[in-house]
This record gives C-alpha cells, structure tokens and sequence, in this order.
C-alpha cells in the first residue's frame, strides 16, 4: 500500500496514520453491518442493540477518518465494493433485459408508479430500451470508478442514480407499507377505501438471480436499505472525486484485484461465474484499448466506449436470443410438475389480541382459549397475528394451467385419446339436445329430453328444428389441458406472449417444425394469452391451425423471453428451448435429444 503513486504523494492515501485509518476503515464497515442488520426484520427484539451498536461505530469510525485524513483511502474501499457490485449488476441485467423490461413496465403501469406520478407512463413503451441503457449504464461505471476514468463525471451520475434508485425503493417500500395497512384495517372491519395501486414487491435490481440462486429476492425494505448502504459508499467516491485520477500502474495493481475479489464473491452468490471473465476483459480490455494511438480521444475515454460497446453487444445479443444464465423455474432441465409441488409447507399459529374493557388493556389469548376471549362482557375483539412457526418453501412454478373452449377445438382435436376422455366425461354437464318447436303464439325451445306429446301435442306444436347448445350459455365448456402437456412423452410448446406482433418472419421455423412434427405424430401445442377472435384471426392470416390454448401471459413472460418461444418438453422435463430467432430444424432436434449414439 505505501507504494502507492496517487495524485502527489502517498500521504494523501495514508492520512496521519495509514494504520489507524485502515482500522477506522474496518470499524466503519462493522457499523454499516450493524446498522443495516438493526433495520432488518430477523433482528427481532435486537434492534436497538444493533442499531446502537452500528450508529456508535459509525460515529466513531466517520470521526476517525475525518481527524487522521482517511476519508480519501475510504474512497479507494468504496470503488472497489461498488464498481465490483456495479459490474455484477449490470450483467445480470444485461444477461436478461427482458426480464428487467417487464420489471420497468410494472413500475410505469398506470396503476403503479404512474398512478402517484402520471409522467412516467410515458416511457412504458421504451422499457427494453431503457433495461439495456441501464444495464450498461452501471457496468460502465463500476468499471470507471475501479479504474479511475472520468471520475467526476462518473461519481455525479453514481450519485444521480443511486439517488434516483433509493427514492424509488422507498416508494415502493412506502406502497407496500400503505397496501399491508390498509389490508389490516379491512380484516379488522374497519371502512377503508379500495386499494387501486399496484405495489411492486421485486425491484429488479438483480432480474430473477436472487430468486434462483438464494430462493428468494430482496423484500422492498431490503432493497431500499441495499440502495441507502450503496448510497454511502457512493458519497466517499462523490466527496474525493478531485483527488481521484486514472489509476496509475501501482493502483492497478491493487485496485483491480480487489474489485474481482468483489466481482468474484457475488459470482459465487449468484451461482454464475461468468461476471469474473467479463470483469477481467472488460478492465484489462480498457487497457490495450486505452493506450491505443486513435486520434486525439483521451484514454478515459477510450476505455469508457469499449467497455459500453461489449456490455451493449452483449445486452443485445441476449435480449435478441436467450439469456446465457437462466434463473427461472423453467430453465433447461427442470420438470415443470416437479417444480410445481410445495417444497417444505409453511406452518402457522395464531394469536388473538384482545382489549379488557375494564382496564383497556390489550390482552393476548391463544386460540384454543376461547372459553375466555369469547366473553364478550369483559372482552373486545382487537386483531388476530399470524405467527409463523416453519418458515415454508413454495412452489416455483404456480401458474402453469393450459385451457381451451371445446368450440375452439377441431373435429381432429377431439379424437386425441386424453381430450376425447375429457369430453366424454364433462361434456354432458355443459351441452344438451334442444328443439324447438312452433306453434301459433310463436316458438319455443325445449330440451330434447322434456319433450313429451302428451304436454306438447302434435295439433298444437310443430317440431321444427333439434340442435345441441350449452345448457347455461354463460357457463362455457372449456377443458384444462395442464396434464396433457405434462404428461406427453414429447411434445413441442409454442409460446406466443403478444400475438399482434408475431409476424411472418417469426413464424417460418415454427411452422417447419411443426409440419414436421405433424407428420411423426408429435403434438405441437401453441399457449397464448391472446382472446379467441385474436386467435382466430391469427390462424387465418398465416394458414397456421396448430391447437392454441390459453394461458396465462405473465407465465408465458416466465417460460421463455422470446416472441414467439419454441420449448420441447418430455414427460414434462423441458428438454430445450430456443428463440424464434434459432429454431434448429426438426431432424438437428430430433438426432440432438432422442437419437442414441
């Protein structure tokens, strides 16, 4: 460390005391932890002590550095935690823009963000684009912030954005807090108001990474509290940044190690390694790049547009085709039915709070205690705390259910053995033989089974027409068809997320597979959240008459990024999946994962 060359001398990295401020540095960090930990709510009845315990250290620690001259070798601490979480970020987003595109589309819905802050409707239509602006954006400057580059310019858009990021996580925060009141004041009988606003529960700020990786993402308070924890490091950076220059040689040294042991960490968290590699051609790469003679560009500058060109490919790449790590409960390999099941159920008790009319004191009774709380002379029902006992583990994957109207279907279709066993067992609930019959005040219709001469004579009714209809008009006959996609031995799964987008381009490779598979006798089977007349429509535009049908478009959003998605399925294992951008042929498919070699 006392090798360091900075901006005049080593003195300004090592204060009064390289060794105090070091501590000082550490002892700081401690108190971040604490701090952080008090807030969260696993402290439980600890709180107080771990927010004492962080705001002391805090305290003395910030008191420290700003005595021995230490707040300039705590920006060096805080561009290496932030530039390395930075890059990590960033990747994760860029390797899924998609998924973070409907993420921004939830905040800039009418109902959510919008609804307080009508402005931000406007850009619901460019949330792709603004995925991979950000995503770039912060692999940009985690890099530039390790490296040095354009400092100034890089600690005032840090700052901006993580401004911008922890106003929004508090607002999210603020929605939930304000959903979960006003949920308890209805469950209590109270006269609210209908809660119109939609809260977003995920910020997006890693995709599905945590979720898939961890089990689970940050809760809205965590994430609020990971921007605030981000924000402070960002403040030492923004605070140092004219003494901050392009790292010379021996920084490097020191500078880039530290940040892919950062990198490295989170890579390992994520389950994904790739981030390590893309750090070290994305810093290294800046290098040979930078010193390259390319007319009057600064180095920083150079650097700057290499690592926005290799994060924006690869942005593009992934958001044209599939994301290199898929996170979700239906990545390759997975078995939808087995993802389905609960994995560990969630075991609750309950308390019921009572207020004693006589004191007014709020007593608490355990449910079974109702000999007593039921008293209503000396007790007033107050609210009922649920308490869990095991903490459960759900079901991934909660929505994949396959429906189709039986009108929809074709007289093919209804010859498939399991379809055919559902009609035969259902189909009497929902359609009946009607007639109907005329006579000389007009026409009525009847069921073919009530009809009777002797209530119905032939002098005064005449049978003029027999059908079949649905019994309730209202009550349509529709079949869900979940097993038979599960169950099949092979089966191809198209998925259409916006039907009036998908045009002929997109459909060419489909629609060879599908011939193909056709002519083996394997089931292709289109889901979509597209109504019956946009399908029909769809099928007569394109002479494309697969049996399509309907499913929910959010899970359809889950299953493959892609619009249209093509996902082979056995036994409800998805063997693959691929955009419509690279559907193989159906022979490279079918030598690829059924031919023994």
């Amino acid at each position: 460390m006392a090798d360091l060359n900075l901006k005049n001398n080593k003195a300004d990295v090592q204060g009064r005391s390289l060794i105090l401020n070091v501590v000082s540095i550490i002892i700081n960090l401690a108190g971040v932890f604490f701090v952080a930990k008090g807030f969260h709510v696993s402290a439980g009845d600890s709180a107080f002590i771990y927010k004492t315990i962080g705001f002391s250290l805090l305290l003395i620690s910030l008191i420290g550095l700003i005595v021995l001259k230490g707040i300039f070798l705590m920006s060096y601490v805080s561009r290496v935690l932030v530039g390395g979480l930075f890059i990590v970020s960033g990747l994760i987003k860029a390797n899924d823009p998609w998924g973070f595109a409907f993420k921004l589309e939830e905040y800039f819905a009418k109902d959510g963000l919008s609804y307080d802050y009508p402005f931000f409707s406007a850009f619901e239509s460019y949330a792709l684009e603004l995925a991979i602006l950000i995503a770039v954006a912060e692999i940009v400057l985690g890099v530039a912030v390790i490296l040095g580059g354009k400092i100034k310019l890089a600690s005032w858009s840090l700052i901006l954005m993580m401004g911008f990021f922890t106003w929004l996580t508090w607002y999210t925060t603020s929605c939930n807090d304000a959903m979960i009141a006003n949920m308890e004041a209805a469950q209590k009988g109270e006269q609210v108001e209908a809660f119109t606003r939609q809260c977003v529960t995920d910020c997006g700020c890693f995709g599905d990474a945590l979720r898939g990786s961890v089990g689970r993402s940050l809760t809205p308070v965590e994430s609020f509290w990971k921007d605030i924890v981000l924000f402070y490091f960002v403040f030492f950076i923004f605070i140092s940044q004219w003494k901050i220059k392009l790292n010379q040689v021996q920084e490097n040294w020191i500078m880039v190690p530290a940040s892919i042991i950062v990198v490295t960490f989170f890579s390992w968290v994520f389950g994904w390694y790739f981030p390590i590699f893309f750090a070290l051609a994305a810093i290294l790469g800046a290098f040979v790049i930078g010193n390259l003679n390319i007319g009057k560009m600064g180095k920083d500058w150079k650097m700057a547009i290499y690592v926005s060109f290799i994060s924006l490919i690869f942005s593009l790449y992934t958001s044209m085709y599939m994301e290199l790590k898929d996170y979700r409960a239906y990545k390759i390999g997975n078995n939808i039915r087995e993802e389905m099941i609960v994995k560990v159920p969630q075991v609750t008790d309950y308390v019921l709070k009572y207020e004693e009319k006589a004191t007014g004191k709020i007593v608490e009774f355990a449910v079974d205690e109702w000999e007593i709380y039921t008293d209503t002379t000396k007790y007033k029902f107050v609210e009922r705390e649920e308490i869990i006992l095991v903490e459960g583990v759900p079901a991934t994957i909660t929505d994949f259910i396959a429906t189709v109207p039986f009108k929809n279907l074709t007289e093919e279709q209804k010859t498939f053995p399991y379809i055919d066993s559902l009609i035969n067992a259902d189909y009497g609930f929902y359609y009946e033989d009607k007639m109907v019959l005329k006579h000389a005040w007009g026409a009525d219709t009847i069921p073919v089974a009530e009809y009777d001469t002797l209530y119905y004579p032939d002098s005064v009714y005449t049978k003029v027409a027999e059908y079949t209809a649905l019994i309730y008009p209202a009550n349509e006959f529709v079949l869900d068809l979940t097993n038979y996609l599960l169950d099949a031995d092979t089966l191809f799964l198209m998925t259409i997320r916006e039907i009036k987008t998908v045009g002929a381009d997109e459909l060419t490779d489909m629609k060879a597979v599908y011939e193909k598979a056709k002519e083996r006798g394997i089931p292709f089977v289109v889901i979509t959240p597209a109504s019956n007349e946009e399908v029909a429509a769809f099928k007569e535009k394109h002479g494309f008459d697969p049996m399509f049908l309907t499913f929910d478009g959010t899970e359809i959003k889950i299953i493959i990024r892609s619009n249209p998605g093509l996902v082979l399925l056995q036994n409800g294992t998805i063997l693959n999946k691929w955009p419509w951008r690279s559907v193989p042929d159906f022979e490279d498919i079918m030598e690829e994962h059924f031919t023994t070699h």
